[in-house]
């Protein structure tokens, strides 16, 4: 099986529990389609370089 990485940026306006439901959605959608979390390192608010147009 091939290895690969996935970073996820949420939006920072989210609650802590908007965040976990949203983080527990992710890795439902990984392990049902057949994959696995190996780590999973949360890096909390951070700012970006620029901001990102929607």
């Amino acid at each position: 099986m091939n290895n690969y990485e996935l970073m996820v940026i949420f939006t920072p306006v989210l609650s802590e529990e908007d965040f976990k439901s949203a983080q527990k959605k992710y890795q439902d959608f990984i392990k049902e389609n057949g994959g696995s979390t190996v780590a999973s390192n949360p890096w909390g608010l951070k700012s970006l370089a620029y901001p990102i147009d929607k």
